[in-house]
């Protein structure tokens, strides 16, 4: 499959602070020309880095994070879990489906370009000496996702489905088809098998005795451009093993993830240097900018972090939290993934003049972003591989994807020029010369001594007001308010309007730190989530007034412990507090009762009176009786 190189990389983490110290001395006339007249010439200090994966499921390698053991849930010895095989033949087991109350499901992606054919395996071992009773249902992926294309594959299944050789005969096995259960005699004939979101065994397993099952799954797009806008999306297919106690419906559940993938390196391409209108549209910087631009992974700056579950954040990492978050990722990506650039390596690299990358471009008046906490330059951004068409205008057409250039949007800020000497520091030998990046504003704000990411002060202090909400969390707006490019705002900082609007359609926005104005009043720095508005994905800064924004989940109990579903769709219940196996759906007005709050990461849960979860985001329920 053709690999996309014409893709915006929407950048998550925004900050329009101006590097004011740079300014070191008035411009030499007729000097900044020379100097850069043969700097497009790029030199790499890291040609080795592994870019290529030709496995075909993929798991995080570097990081060696894998389950591949069968887990033991209700005394049984279970193994659920996704097998690929290449175009070779050969097999690759993904990672097995594990309790997610107990450990965290770790996800699998399936190479697009490098498998044939993909079945889910489920197995059963009674390991013990006494018979036991089994009631296992198991949920494909069309079972959480009615809209997903990985179905059923009837060309290899022959529409039926059957448990393999070995196993217990005396099982019943049923599946359930169009959303019925049928046992396999009373299936309709003419049933559409695609449709299958389940299967259930029951039956006692005896001592010693397994039970196990293949089940074929393809992917079910035809379309070219359908099915790439599928390797670009980031969803991931779910399996869930309900293993309910005899005659019950409560019990474990075991859960995996699986996508499939592109994998896409970013060779081939130069970055596109590009500066951000007050509209939220980029242009194209001049030539003269552009030419500086090295070609994407010359210096294995680009670290993908293709399993995403939340955990790592979002906007900028330095230093030690850098270190190890790196360690954990890959230099391999795929379609859908996000990833890190490290702009120190990046703005490392040298041109033929002997300067870096970054000292060149401060030369032309460009920097990159700094960090909004404390003036340098961010050691990395976050992107997302996301095959959005971005908004450009100006420049030949636009400039993405035209001569080699358009794989990474590159943003740049405005600075003062900092003219490049006559010769080099380091006499243009090529040798690593100091990080410009490392100079501190000489112009600090009124609040240059508050930080809320150091540590707390001997009193337990951060900085932050007890209302304030943990970098991570959701939150939404209650009144009109306005996204800003700093914590100061004023009218040109602008990056978009959110007007007051209906509770459940309220604008939501995930926090990835916080600043100060230099009058000392408390920002937000976040990222737009409302999926399907224009706004999705920017970033910027908003008001942390708690009479203007509000955390998006209850953190109390209400007081008649009644809820009221207000969302249009209602909503639904699920069977943990990861909100995995659903169990019911409530219409809109319905009436629950609540019996405690129960943390789940950053958010909330209510659980139920008869002891199933339900969301605590206010954009859903309400307390009481509504």
């Amino acid at each position: 499959m053709k690999s996309k190189h014409a893709i915006f990389f929407k950048q998550l983490s925004l900050s329009a602070a101006v590097l004011a110290g740079l300014l070191l001395s008035a411009p030499i006339v007729g000097q900044q020309g020379s100097a850069l007249a043969d700097s497009t010439s790029q030199v790499s200090s890291n040609a080795s880095v592994n870019t290529t994966f030709t496995g075909t499921i993929y798991r995080n390698t570097p990081s060696t994070q894998s389950v591949t053991s069968p887990q033991i849930a209700n005394g049984f010895e279970h193994s659920l879990y996704f097998q690929a095989t290449d175009k070779s033949g050969n097999l690759q087991d993904s990672n097995y489906a594990v309790d997610p109350e107990t450990s965290t499901p770790l996800k699998t992606i399936i190479n697009s370009d490098n498998y044939k054919d993909l079945t889910l395996n489920f197995t059963i071992n009674n390991n013990t000496t006494d018979d036991k009773i089994v009631n296992e249902i198991v949920c494909l992926p069309k079972y959480s996702d009615d809209s997903t294309p990985l179905v059923f594959d009837n060309d290899r299944g022959h529409s039926t489905i059957a448990p393999e050789s070995g196993s217990q005969s005396s099982m019943a096995l049923t599946a359930y088809i169009d959303k019925h259960e049928y046992s396999l005699d009373a299936i309709p004939a003419g049933s559409d098998w695609s449709t299958m979101d389940r299967f259930r065994v029951k039956g006692t397993l005896s001592a010693g005795q397994h039970w196990s099952i293949k089940i074929p799954l393809k992917l079910n797009i035809t379309d070219a451009t359908a099915l790439d806008e599928y390797l670009y999306d980031s969803k991931w297919a779910q399996v869930v093993d309900n293993s309910y106690a005899p005659n019950s419906y409560s019990g474990p559940t075991l859960t995996t993830y699986i996508r499939i993938a592109q994998q896409d390196s970013l060779n081939g391409g130069k970055y596109l240097a590009t500066i951000e209108n007050n509209d939220g549209s980029f242009t194209p910087l001049p030539q003269n900018v552009e030419d500086l631009m090295p070609q994407i992974g010359a210096n294995g700056e680009v670290i993908w972090d293709n399993l995403y579950d939340g955990s790592y954040g979002s906007g900028s990492v330095q230093g030690d939290a850098q270190t190890a978050l790196f360690k954990k990722l890959d230099t391999v990506g795929f379609t859908g993934s996000y990833f890190y650039l490290d702009l120190q390596k990046l703005g490392a690299v040298k041109s033929a003049n002997g300067y870096t990358l970054e000292r060149n471009l401060q030369a032309l008046g460009y920097d990159f972003e700094p960090d909004s906490t404390t003036n340098k330059t961010a050691t990395s951004y976050y992107y997302r591989f996301s095959g959005v068409t971005p908004n450009i205008t100006g420049g030949n057409g636009g400039g993405m994807g035209t001569n080699g250039i358009g794989s990474i949007n590159l943003r740049l800020y405005k600075v003062t020029p900092v003219p490049l000497p006559a010769k080099p520091n380091n006499g243009g030998n090529g040798s690593s010369s100091s990080n410009t990046s490392t100079t501190t504003n000489t112009t600090p704000s009124t609040n240059n001594t508050w930080n809320p990411t150091t540590p707390k002060q001997t009193d337990g202090s951060t900085g932050l007001p007890n209302y304030a909400s943990v970098k991570g969390a959701a939150v939404y707006a209650t009144k009109a308010i306005y996204m800003y490019r700093t914590p100061n705002f004023t009218k040109h900082n602008r990056v978009a309007k959110y007007t007051k609007k209906a509770r459940v359609n309220r604008p939501m926005f995930v926090v990835t730190g916080y600043a100060r104005s230099n009058n000392g009043a408390l920002r937000y720095k976040v990222r737009d989530v409302n999926k399907g508005a224009k706004t999705y994905g920017k970033t910027g800064y908003i008001t942390a007034n708690k009479n203007y924004v509000s955390g998006v989940y209850y953190r109390t109990l209400p007081k008649n412990k009644h809820l009221t579903v207000i969302a249009k769709k209602g909503g639904n219940a699920y069977r943990t507090a990861s909100l995995t196996g659903k169990s019911n759906h409530y219409k809109k007005g319905a009436r629950l009762h609540v019996k405690r709050l129960v943390k789940h990461n950053l958010t909330t849960r209510y659980q139920l009176t008869n002891g199933h979860y339900v969301t605590a985001n206010k954009k859903f329920v309400i307390q009481g009786n509504d």
